[in-house]
């Protein structure tokens, strides 16, 4: 995959903080009723519309996990410790003593 230069990037950048800028002046400039119901307006024509996307859930995913692997790019790291209250006793259990472990080891 190429990358697109640095010139493209900057200009893509650019118009980007520009949006941001502006879309951020119009939510200042109007009452909290106007951009409650644009937000809303925004919202529910995308739940919609969502029908009409091309790609499945699982496709998108691929897609993202496959961009992040060509780009070397890391993702959830370190990793968030799971719930624990969620886990099954057992596992409850397991998961408790390989913390320990590793606490103990790295200690």
């Amino acid at each position: 995959m190429k990358s697109p230069d640095q010139e493209f990037r900057e200009k893509n950048r650019s118009e980007r903080i520009w949006f941001v800028k502006k879309s951020a002046e119009w939510v200042i400039s109007v009452s909290n009723k106007t951009w409650s119901h644009r937000q809303s307006e925004l919202i529910n024509s995308q739940l919609l519309n969502r029908k009409n996307f091309p790609l499945t859930k699982e496709q998108y995913l691929h897609m993202i996990q496959t961009a992040r692997a060509v780009s070397h790019r890391r993702s959830g790291y370190p990793q968030m410790p799971p719930n624990i209250d969620l886990l099954s006793p057992g596992s409850r259990d397991e998961l408790k003593e390989k913390i320990r472990t590793q606490r103990e080891t790295t200690s």
